[in-house]
């Protein structure tokens, strides 16, 4: 188990000077640390830190590192970047710790570094505690751990709750200290309290900095199903449509060869009827009428294949208008995920021992 680690401050030294018992230096005040660069600064200041905080965030030197950068730094860290996407690590041997923060710079995931900030300061904070201290935030934790309902948040802490249990509840410290809106227990809130001047302004980067990429998700899981419940439908009503064609192919040359009966029938009652014989007469226009029947029936049937052809034209250009909108929320979504995550060719080779 990794120890705590507390700063050791000098003692007083006390000399004897002209008689009398005098300080020869004072208790010397804690270090004051400063920030590593405005931006970081600036992440302190945005996330509402307490001057506890700030000082806390400051004493790990924390830096912002492009993503290549960021992830070879990283790389140790104790996350799973195929389920995660890894934005900030906190580092530490026991004694001594380091906060990095990927660069994020797409503004469409505004939020994201100041909630990332927030998350390993509190890794940084979790350090520090006792191991009474842990314990006494632990049974907190997990009971309000039961509150969340972000389905991307219970996946992350669900893999975590299946491993080491001290990592599990670190994680939930800065987890749910960044992200749950609501704790549900003010004693928890209070704690927070030393950390945060308004948690509440930590929680609204982090539901900003989800909020694009749950749309975006969310969109893309509503269209998935009906695009493929479309596809099927489409596919059944384009086999409908070739096998009436097909009939009416049949049909048509039955038509064809009934013509050419008829025109016989006709040229045979012609040539009867100049011989003074009418008996033929009757049967062509009875053939006739049966032929005009089944040419209407042809007709009408080509009409209604029209008529659904027709409508199968309107549902595909309906169905190809989702498939581009779901395409595009597909370019939009691997376009930000582009910008902070490492694609399979990026990958940091690790290092040999």
């Amino acid at each position: 188990m990794k120890k705590s680690w507390h700063p050791i401050f000098p003692i007083s030294l006390w000399i004897l000077v002209g008689g009398g018992w005098l300080s020869g230096c004072s208790l010397l005040a804690p270090k004051v640390y400063k920030p590593t660069s405005p931006q970081i600064e600036q992440l302190a200041i945005d996330t509402m830190m307490t001057q506890k905080a700030q000082q806390l965030f400051y004493q790990q030197e924390p830096r912002i590192e492009p993503k290549k950068t960021f992830h070879k730094l990283c790389r140790k860290a104790s996350h799973n970047t195929e389920k995660t996407i890894l934005l900030g690590c906190f580092i530490s041997d026991g004694y001594e710790g380091s906060i990095i923060i990927q660069s994020v710079t797409d503004p469409r995931l505004d939020g994201m570094m100041e909630m990332v900030a927030a998350h390993e300061m509190l890794h940084a904070a979790y350090q520090q505690l006792s191991n009474e201290e842990r314990s006494q935030l632990a049974s907190k934790l997990k009971r309000a751990a039961k509150r969340v309902k972000d389905e991307h948040l219970l996946a992350v802490l669900k893999e975590y709750e299946s491993g080491d249990q001290d990592l599990y509840v670190n994680e939930l410290h800065s987890h749910l200290g960044t992200s749950l809106g609501d704790l549900g227990d003010p004693e928890l809130e209070e704690y927070y309290r030393q950390y945060f001047r308004d948690r509440k302004q930590v929680v609204a980067f982090s539901d900003r900095s989800r909020r694009v990429l749950a749309k975006i998700e969310s969109q893309v899981d509503q269209l998935e199903p009906e695009l493929n419940s479309l596809e099927i439908n489409l596919k059944a009503e384009k086999d409908y449509i070739q096998r009436a064609e097909d009939d009416l192919k049949t049909y048509y040359r039955d038509l064809e060869r009934m013509k050419t009966n008829l025109t016989r029938l006709k040229q045979q009652a012609e040539a009867s009827l100049s011989r003074g014989d009418d008996s033929l007469v009757n049967d062509f226009e009875q053939a006739r009428s049966r032929f005009n029947s089944e040419v209407g029936e042809f007709n009408g049937q080509i009409q209604q294949l029209q008529d659904r052809i027709q409508q199968f034209n309107q549902q595909y250009d309906a169905y190809s208008q989702k498939v581009n909108f779901y395409n595009e929320l597909a370019a939009t979504n691997r376009s930000i995920l582009s910008s902070i995550k490492l694609a399979p060719s990026e990958k940091v080779k690790p290092v040999a021992p």
